[in-house]
């Protein structure tokens, strides 16, 4: 039975890894307005910083609280496949900022890979029998929560490999491709190349928390957590708010010499693709 346990909590383990909640939630205040609705509220301030009629870059905004921030001057280019790296970075910020508050996104795994020390032995066996129940249970725990994902207040052209932006009738549509990031034990969910644009796991050791009936020593294991294949792809519309959008990577997280309860998890790795989205994806 210990062996159960402790083969359920290196699979619980794996999991939390994708499981990136988004700390933007601490600064988030209650809403009862939908989405749709903040998409067609006729806002005074989302109506002074919006796009104008014939399509005009707005200023971008360095803060939320537009009454006391200092702003930036980008480009009044029309076509958005003209502006700068920097130019796009700041619209996709201002176009964050103004969407969070009242964002409904929505988070989701799947579950490509899991190992255990290397499928041999009894505690490899006994993964191998149960992957597909649980990849069958990762794909279908669906999180919701409110806001943006991301440290993008922080986000930077150097976050990035590739960036672009172009026109779709009314909407701008912006792509980036973030570079990988590799995580150690303790971490910032919202910091690093991939935590300015999507939030990743954080804190390990605030995860292992969560399973206080398991004797963890987290600080004598290697551990490190890889994010590949990071992208984002967002529609804005002409009041600057996010209307659809897909954030995406793969957690790839490597676990080594990992002591759970006397059980030794030798060599453990896992794939999982982490995905959400706000107007059910771009």
């Amino acid at each position: 039975m210990k062996k159960i346990f402790a083969a359920l909590m290196a699979l619980a383990l794996l999991v939390s890894f994708a499981s990136c909640k988004n700390d933007n939630s601490s600064d988030i205040t209650e809403h009862t307005t939908t989405y749709e609705e903040t998409v067609k509220s006729d806002d005074s301030a989302e109506t002074s910083e919006a796009l104008t009629a014939n399509g005009t870059l707005p200023e971008a905004t360095t803060n939320a609280d537009t009454s006391s921030a200092e702003t930036t001057s980008v480009s009044t280019t029309v076509d958005p496949s003209e502006w700068t790296k920097e130019e796009i970075i700041e619209f996709y910020k201002t176009a964050a900022k103004k969407t969070h508050p009242k964002a409904k996104s929505t988070q989701v795994m799947v579950l490509e890979e899991l190992i255990i020390n290397d499928g041999d032995g009894a505690l490899g066996f006994f993964i191998k029998i149960l992957e597909p129940a649980i990849a069958s249970v990762i794909e279908k725990n669906a999180l919701d929560f409110d806001g943006i994902t991301g440290g993008f207040d922080n986000l930077t052209v150097d976050d990035a490999q590739s960036i672009n932006a172009y026109k779709s009738g009314n909407h701008t549509v912006i792509e980036m491709t973030m570079k990988p990031q590799t995580d150690p034990i303790h971490a910032d969910a919202q910091s690093g190349t991939v935590g300015h644009a999507i939030s990743v796991l954080g804190d390990i050791g605030k995860v292992l928390a969560e399973f206080p009936q398991f004797d963890v020593d987290v600080e004598n294991a290697d551990i490190a957590v890889h994010y590949i294949n990071p992208t984002v792809k967002v529609k804005i519309n002409q009041n600057g708010i996010i209307e659809k959008g897909t954030w995406k990577y793969t957690c790839d997280p490597e676990i080594r010499n990992l002591d759970i309860s006397g059980i030794m998890i030798n060599k453990a790795d896992a794939k999982i693709n982490y995905i959400i989205t706000v107007g059910g994806g771009f």
